[in-house]
């Protein structure tokens, strides 16, 4: 061996894909916690306690409004006051939702109701748990037009989250699939970025009461555009044109072929939200 030329060194080898590994690995964790806490846990809990409430029964009830202040002044919001088995309980639980909030769109459209109800007089329909008469709610209908925008973009989220786990294996152990991952790295770091923010967008978009229906179609464009540079990585790293050997298959400098250096490599969600619900 000519006493100039370093043998392959297998420590640079493992060392060389570890900032790879690391982004691939970092995408996947941050559209895993982005993809769960903001789309999809919502709708989860959402589903969860429209399953459950479904055999609740409904009772009339009293509408009670209530007064408080904040920092932006005097606001109102209404309770329940219901009566089973001779006892009156009172509920301020609006809708199904995660959220609770009383500015939630839903639950304000809810709570509007109920104010009218309150001005005419009228007495209101409340559901109520057959197990645990204190535990009831306004409405157990499921608002699918505000549900369905966060499951679309909770299946791009997971996509990347795949995508991130199969990058950072694949660098890791130099698996033959990687070299067409990496082929597509652009791709993928770019409309992961840009599907990120307009899919956190349009979800904010579709929350909003009433809708702004030229904003949504606006940002519905710059939705079909990640959508397309997404599909052209999958399809890249699906199919891609490259040789399917390892990342160091090509010819050495003495025109011999050398082999791929491999490195060494709150109660919640289906079972209903917090106390208010009674999954056992």
């Amino acid at each position: 061996m000519n006493p100039r030329q370093r043998p392959p060194s297998r420590v640079s080898a493992a060392s060389a894909p570890r900032w790879a590994v690391l982004s691939w690995a970092a995408m996947a964790v941050v559209f895993a916690l982005a993809g769960w806490f903001f789309m999809l846990k919502p709708v989860s809990i959402a589903v969860g306690n429209a399953l459950l409430a479904r055999d609740y029964q409904r009772v009339p009830g009293e509408v009670v409004a209530h007064t408080g202040r904040d920092g932006e002044g005097a606001f109102t919001w209404y309770s329940a006051r219901y009566t089973v088995g001779g006892r009156t309980y009172d509920t301020q639980r609006l809708s199904v939702l995660d959220d609770e909030a009383i500015d939630n769109p839903w639950n304000a459209r809810i709570s509007d109701g109920m104010a009218k109800a309150a001005a005419a007089a009228q007495s209101v329909d409340v559901w109520v748990s057959p197990r645990r008469p204190e535990i009831a709610l306004l409405s157990r209908e499921l608002p699918l037009a505000r549900l369905w925008v966060r499951v679309f973009g909770g299946i791009g989220f997971a996509i990347f989250t795949l995508a991130g786990i199969a990058g950072a294996i694949g660098a890791l152990a130099a698996l033959p699939y990687y070299r067409r991952m990496h082929a597509a790295a652009f791709m993928w770091l770019f409309s992961a970025f840009w599907c990120g923010f307009v899919f956190t967008v349009n979800v904010v978009l579709w929350d909003e009461e009433p809708r702004e229906w030229f904003a949504l179609a606006f940002v519905g464009l710059f939705v079909l555009i990640g959508l397309l540079v997404l599909a052209s990585a999958v399809s890249t790293t699906l199919r891609g044109d490259g040789d399917l050997g390892t990342a160091d298959d090509g010819p050495s400098s003495t025109g011999k072929a050398t082999r791929g250096v491999r490195g060494n490599v709150r109660r919640g969600g289906l079972g209903g939200h917090g106390s208010d619900f009674d999954k056992s």
